[in-house]
């Protein structure tokens, strides 16, 4: 199995960490927005949740960078909790 440097290793991993700010920063955006177009829309309105920031598919996105051996199991874990705390 190819073991990539500890170099990129590190790198990719900071770039998995950077994707779960981006996902978390995009979420709250988008339950702003739902919130005030809720607000907008009267009272009982259900937002829609925003395609791509569910806790489900940011795990399956990092499962996958976890089986290409770009994080490590380490890491995978404590994002999923930390994701699998927010639902």
């Amino acid at each position: 199995m190819f073991e990539p440097p500890q170099d990129l290793r590190r790198q990719l991993g900071e770039i998995a960490q950077e994707l779960g700010r981006v996902l978390e920063q995009a979420g709250r955006v988008a339950r702003e927005a739902a919130r005030d177009v809720g607000g907008w829309a009267g009272r009982g309105a259900v937002p829609p949740r925003p395609p791509g920031t569910s806790p489900v598919e940011a795990i399956r996105q990092l499962g996958e960078l976890r089986d290409a051996g770009l994080i490590t199991e380490q890491e995978f874990q404590a994002k999923k909790a930390d994701l699998l705390s927010r639902i």
